[in-house]
């Protein structure tokens, strides 16, 4: 069965980027409490320092709609900051890309 991958994008406003990640963080806690969730990573964009892109890989999309079903319950301190919520899409692994073990500066 193939992984799956959750995508979610955000622009925070005049949220503090920090806070945001923190909150964020312990968002994701939660799901890693739950079981099934694998590495995930926050990024920010070097441009515009108020755009994040969040991205999770799941074992499942069965765990995916798991959490899907539990996680309002857990995002209040989330959507306290950003009321107007992120756009977000399930995604499936078609392909590696590649790339060397390390990165040169």
């Amino acid at each position: 069965m193939a992984d799956s991958w959750t995508f979610s994008e955000w622009s925070i406003g005049d949220v503090e980027p920090t806070a945001f990640v923190e909150a964020f963080q312990r968002f994701a806690r939660v799901a890693t409490a739950l079981g099934g969730a694998g590495e995930g990573m926050v990024l920010q964009d070097e441009q515009d320092p108020t755009h994040f892109v969040i991205i999770r890989r799941w074992d499942s999309a069965e765990v995916v709609e798991r959490w899907a079903g539990a996680q309002a319950e857990h995002a209040d301190e989330v959507r306290r900051l950003v009321p107007a919520g992120g756009r977000s899409a399930v995604m499936t692994k078609v392909a590696d890309l590649g790339g060397s073990a390390t990165q040169s500066s």
